[in-house]
């Protein structure tokens, strides 16, 4: 079981990392003016259910 520190931690990394892929994509689109790519919104949408079932496991196995 991960103390609630190393929890912390994991959690500010996947925030991170979702916060990169959705400044990636919204330069995409600024730069661009087109959508980013629908397997880069899939990822990052991936990323982010990754991360809700990582913060309530429980929640995740109700769907």
């Amino acid at each position: 079981m991960a103390t609630a520190a190393e929890k912390r931690d994991e959690v500010k990394a996947r925030l991170q990392e979702l916060r990169n892929m959705c400044r990636d994509m919204h330069q995409v689109v600024m730069d661009e003016g087109s959508m980013p790519e629908v397997s880069a919104v899939r990822a990052t949408n991936d990323k982010l259910q990754e991360l809700l079932e990582f913060l309530d496991p429980k929640a995740a196995k109700k769907k």
